[in-house]
């Protein structure tokens, strides 16, 4: 008569690999193994080896800076949509067009407008550069609490619009400084989601006397 191997199926396998299996049938799956079963032991190494990368999985903490960089990713790549949040009209503080300008300036290759605008307690501080004979602009700003200037005010969307399109996007960096490129349009304007702050900052360009072409 011949002695049928007996063989345990993946679910105890599972078990045994996670010591979830009571003391006597450990120490008959323990020799079934010592027997040399080829085909369990080959589960058992799949299951222990599985087991060893899902412990490294649950004991690896990722980076805060890896963290804020996913969500800062996110944010800037997330579609337009209607804001619950309060809105904060920035009113026109300084232009630098009103700057009395020395003999030459305005002919040279590249035209510079300096602007400064008060939201709420926030700064929004923007400088436009211009090539002659070039369609695109490059705005470069910087976002500020006003009321505590330690305050960070970083990874956060800035977004231009035309109207209610949008032409682009960037994300504010760990000083609050953005930079944008666009050809110039009509009713342009920024917006800036300060989410956490529950609050949106909105900076009309296209105000009377603030003309950026």
């Amino acid at each position: 008569m011949f002695n049928t191997v007996r063989h345990f199926d993946i679910a105890d396998w599972v078990d045994y690999v996670r010591e979830q299996v009571a003391p006597v049938q450990h120490s008959e799956m323990l020799a079934h193994l010592q027997s040399g079963c080829t085909k369990c032991r080959k589960v058992v190494d799949q299951l222990t080896r599985f087991a060893v990368i899902c412990a490294r999985e649950e004991a690896y903490n990722v980076p805060e800076h890896v963290e804020r960089s996913v969500k800062a990713f996110f944010a800037l790549h997330k579609q337009p949509q209607v804001s619950l949040l309060k809105r904060v009209i920035g009113n026109l503080m300084y232009d630098s067009l009103n700057d009395p300008q020395p003999a030459g300036v305005r002919m040279g290759h590249q035209i510079s407008r300096h602007v400064l605008f008060q939201a709420g307690d926030y700064s929004v501080d923007l400088r436009f550069e211009h090539e002659k004979g070039s369609s695109s602009m490059v705005m470069v700003g910087q976002i500020a609490n006003r009321q505590t200037p330690e305050e960070q005010v970083a990874h956060f969307p800035v977004i231009l619009l035309s109207g209610s399109r949008e032409l682009t996007r960037s994300l504010s960096n760990s000083f609050g400084e953005f930079q944008l490129e666009y050809t110039p349009q009509s009713d342009l304007h920024l917006l800036v989601p300060l989410g956490s702050k529950g609050q949106e900052l909105e900076v009309a360009l296209n105000q009377t006397g603030l003309e950026i072409n």
